[in-house]
């Protein structure tokens, strides 16, 4: 099982000055809703929504992932 990495995006966004889920929905061009949804674990994230937060914050798609005990 897996999940964002919340701590890992909230500190890759703020490197860049985004530290709202707005912030960061403005950056990646996905929607505050779908953000909130993932930022309050609410929804997890597809591999297409890994490679969006990769491409606007760097690093490896590996870094946005966490895996949790099933």
């Amino acid at each position: 099982m897996y999940r964002l990495h919340i701590t890992h995006l909230k500190t890759a966004a703020g490197d860049r000055g985004d530290t709202t889920g707005y912030a960061i929905a403005k950056r990646t061009g996905l929607t505050e809703s779908h953000v909130s949804k993932l930022l309050n674990r609410r929804s997890k994230p597809l591999v297409e929504t890994l490679l969006v937060f990769k491409r606007a914050y760097g690093g490896k798609v590996d870094d946005f992932i966490e895996e949790i005990a099933a």
